[in-house]
This record gives C-alpha cells, structure tokens and sequence, in this order.
C-alpha cells in the first residue's frame, strides 16, 4: 500500500539537508518504490515529506543511504497510509 513518510529533523538547517540531500538524491529517484520527496524548512529544523509504494522499500533505501549521515537523535520518521492520490 503507498504511504505517505513525514519525517522532522529539529536543527537541522538548510545547509545540513541540501549536503545529506546532495548525496541521496540521485539513488532515491531510481530507488525501488520511490514516488516524491518534499523538503519544508519548519519549527526549527527540516521537514521531509515523500511518497514510496511501501514502507519496506523506503526502509530498504532509507537506512542504507540516509539514516547513517543523520545525527542520532533525529526521530524517526512517521507513515501514513495514502488513500488516495491526484498529480498531474
């Protein structure tokens, strides 16, 4: 079932994401599962918004690429099942 991913990084600024982001993005567009990533600056820190056919795919991309650049006290992140979905 796709779900939805918010995933709130408190302190961390623009500039920590877009180098984390530098290194990620290319395998995340190709990565099994992948749909769309969002990227907020909010309430002191980042907010990650994405869409992945399922959890076990982001889990899958996420702690091989991601989790290891994060500082360990980011929370982990949270799913919701997506419902329904228009985009153009």
């Amino acid at each position: 079932m796709t779900v939805l991913k918010q995933h709130h990084a408190p302190g961390m600024t623009a500039e920590m994401y877009d180098q984390v982001a530098a290194g990620a993005m290319p395998s995340q567009r190709v990565a099994d599962g992948f749909v769309a990533h969002y990227a907020i600056v909010e309430d002191g820190g980042i907010t990650v918004i994405e869409i992945w056919d399922s959890i076990a795919q982001h889990d899958a991309w996420f702690n091989e690429t991601v989790k290891p650049h994060l500082p360990p006290d980011v929370p982990e992140p949270t799913f919701t099942d997506v419902h329904n979905s228009n985009t153009r």
